[in-house]
């Protein structure tokens, strides 16, 4: 494996950038460890408790839920400096989405103590992390009701069709 900055990963996704100074993204490079995923990789799966995040250095990651009845739907396809896993980590809930390697992927993982340490010397990080888990919670939700919706849709044509009402 080739050699790798940590810190230069960490200081080029805007989540970390905008919050920690050179000495905090040290700090927290020193706490990461870099994992290669082979292709069709599971890096977390959706209802599993979650300890740490990933940092994508190289390659791609599909993100997916399945809704209430089963189907499932892409949430986003990440790549380098892009973030996934902070939601479960970093609140405690089950994961909400699963995450698959679209060829090989390297990832800087960042585990629970890391956050632990970070918070107690930069709490303002956990307002950051707020807004963005608040945004990335949106966004599953519209895409959860786009989907009840379209479900819906498609029973009423059925019955509709069927001479159901």
């Amino acid at each position: 494996m080739e050699d790798y900055d940590a810190h230069a990963i960490l200081a080029a996704i805007p989540l970390f950038a905008e919050t920690l100074d050179a000495r905090q993204l040290d700090h927290l490079a020193a706490l990461c460890r870099l994992a290669v995923y082979p292709p069709d990789s599971v890096l977390m799966a959706e209802g599993d408790f979650g300890d740490g995040m990933f940092a994508i250095v190289d390659g791609e990651v599909e993100v997916t839920f399945h809704d209430r009845h089963g189907g499932e739907h892409q949430v986003a396809v990440l790549r380098h400096g892009e973030i996934v896993g902070e939601m479960s980590l970093l609140t405690g809930m089950r994961r909400t989405a699963t995450a698959v390697a679209q060829g090989e992927v390297v990832a800087l993982e960042i585990g629970k103590v890391a956050f632990e340490d970070m918070f107690a010397h930069a709490p303002e990080l956990i307002d950051r992390f707020s807004e963005v888990l608040a945004g990335r919670q949106a966004q599953l939700n519209r895409i959860a009701a786009d989907a009840e919706a379209d479900a819906a849709a498609i029973g009423a044509r059925i019955r509709r069709f069927f001479g159901r009402r």
